[in-house]
């Protein structure tokens, strides 16, 4: 015969083991995990307004990805939904597909168009490392082609 004393003692023992696996498996294993959000914008200071934009560790090629929303911010995540970049090198692309050719320009809602170099991780130049305890929002700034062109012609 079992006494409700030894159930109460199990039960005394349980309940934190449970409350620390649970600790454990929302936490992780106490990896850092640093920016949650940014903002994409251009030099003018517009958001760029629709697309996604991708961060490739240079460390081990692992990445993180958000669709950018129409006021520029975005949520980096793992493939596994995990939000924020842990600390490291990044190349960065902002990928923009916009399909309007059938819209009165009035209609066109999505700002202006991020140039093709941002496509592509060999050409678009855009990095940022984040550091150890970095927290704040990260700030990507891209610049248009009519910018480029007028810099170098001057």
């Amino acid at each position: 015969m079992i006494n409700d004393n030894s159930h109460a003692r199990r039960r005394a023992f349980l309940a934190p083991a449970f409350l620390a696996v649970l600790c454990v498996s929302f936490l992780g294993c106490g990896g850092s995990v640093g920016p949650v959000s940014g903002i994409v914008r251009f030099s003018d200071g517009e958001p760029v307004r629709s697309g996604s934009i991708e961060f490739k560790r240079k460390s081990d090629q692992v990445r993180f990805a958000s669709r950018i929303s129409d006021d520029g911010s975005f949520q980096p995540a793992d493939q596994d939904g995990g939000v924020g970049l842990p600390p490291g090198d990044y190349d960065i692309v902002v990928v923009q597909i916009v399909l309007t050719e059938d819209l009165a320009s009035e209609l066109h809602s999505h700002g202006s168009t991020v140039p093709r170099r941002y496509a592509d991780y060999y050409t678009s130049g855009l990095t940022t490392k984040i550091s150890e305890g970095q927290l704040d929002p990260i700030e990507i700034i891209v610049t248009l082609d009519e910018e480029l062109n007028s810099a170098s012609s001057n």
